[in-house]
């Protein structure tokens, strides 16, 4: 008889790695909750010969001579067939333990159709995540067959895409966006991260953010941190002067102002970043919070410009992005970062499809502890 110990965080993951090593047949002989989790001793290949040798020995309650329980008529077969005599002491062990795996295979195939089928096809579920009829049937679709994982990164990576090596060897990138999306502190984040890997000299703030109170000030105290200079522009004429000032750093970030989409000055600013054409890379920061009711009259105004790519930001804060998903699908613009917190430059991450469904709540140990939950409850 083969015995072996498994270990996990919990019983599902346990039971899986049993399965896995020794198949189906596999018999459980004892488990125990542990600090970091749950233990299980689990067998294969059952010897009732070697378990009624002398040599073993039986409590004392298993050698009183005790009424055999029924056996099953297939079990007697096989025991026919093999040329093995049961023995009294032997067949309330076998008949306990037999028993315990059928209970065990039982709840096994419930925990299994819990996970394949719950929260992945669910409407309701996706429409609670912002999503709304542009994806719902792929959504639906995917996220039956494969699982709500799975089906949901396959869709999102097939409608958006990702923008790979974002910042490359170099450039021009300004970060636009609504008010409130985070584009100062996006900025010292993409920022501080090059100053880290390339050092001060590589990198130049600009800023045409004059119009927000404190705005320059918040963008002064980060460029005095990292050790790089700051320029203030006020047209383009400004701009100008600045790129011919540090045309000699590899990377320089734009931090623009965010007004409301009916203020004529949003315009103004977004034609005189247009007119550097294919020379500035811009980035549209999209809060993940965005409703879809307030999508297209928000980012209006920057459709109109030739978009690299998006940022979505304050993950943190608000799981249920799908309205701003699908807005990126129905334009094709994919994502280049995902932001999720305030701290500098750690909270901004080039796009990871794995920590995205994290974000929106599709952990795998959450979706495991649900799933345990529920059958234990059955």
């Amino acid at each position: 008889m083969k015995i072996r110990r498994f270990q996990g965080s919990n019983t599902r993951e346990v039971l899986g790695q049993i399965r896995q090593s020794l198949g189906a047949d596999a018999v459980i002989l004892s488990n125990r909750n542990l600090a970091e989790g749950v233990e299980i001793v689990a067998a294969i290949d059952f010897d009732e010969e070697a378990v009624a040798a002398p040599a073993v020995t039986w409590p004392q309650a298993l050698r009183q001579e005790e009424k055999p329980r029924a056996e099953s008529p297939r079990l007697e077969d096989e025991r026919e067939s093999k040329g093995v005599q049961p023995t009294r002491a032997v067949e309330p062990v076998r008949q306990e333990l037999q028993a315990l795996q059928a209970l065990v295979e039982k709840r096994w195939g419930r925990a299994q159709a819990v996970a394949n089928s719950a929260p992945s096809c669910d409407p309701q579920w996706l429409k609670n995540l912002g999503f709304s009829s542009q994806l719902l049937p792929q959504l639906e679709s995917a996220t039956a067959e494969l699982g709500a994982r799975a089906g949901m990164r396959q869709v999102l990576e097939g409608q958006i895409g990702s923008l790979a090596n974002p910042l490359g060897d170099g450039g021009i990138f300004a970060i636009l966006g609504p008010t409130g999306a985070g584009k100062t502190t996006s900025v010292a984040k993409l920022a501080a991260q090059q100053v880290l890997q390339h050092g001060p000299e590589s990198v130049a703030l600009f800023t045409s953010d004059t119009y927000r109170i404190a705005g320059v000030e918040q963008l002064n105290i980060y460029a005095k941190i990292l050790g790089v200079p700051v320029e203030v522009l006020r047209g383009p004429e400004d701009l100008l002067t600045a790129l011919q000032k540090h045309h000699q750093r590899r990377w320089i970030f734009i931090d623009t102002m965010g007004l409301s989409p009916r203020d004529g000055r949003l315009d103004e600013q977004l034609q005189w970043l247009d007119a550097l054409g294919n020379g500035l890379q811009r980035f549209l920061l999209l809060p993940a919070s965005l409703a879809q009711y307030s999508l297209d009259q928000v980012l209006q105004p920057y459709t109109k410009l030739s978009l690299g790519a998006a940022i979505l930001s304050k993950l943190d804060e608000a799981p249920a992005c799908g309205a701003v998903l699908e807005w990126l699908a129905a334009r094709k613009l994919p994502l280049a970062y995902l932001s999720d917190g305030q701290k500098v430059p750690e909270d901004i991450h080039a796009l990871d499809w794995e920590r995205l469904l994290d974000s929106m709540g599709l952990q795998s140990s959450t979706l495991a502890a649900a799933t345990d939950s529920r059958y234990h409850e059955a």
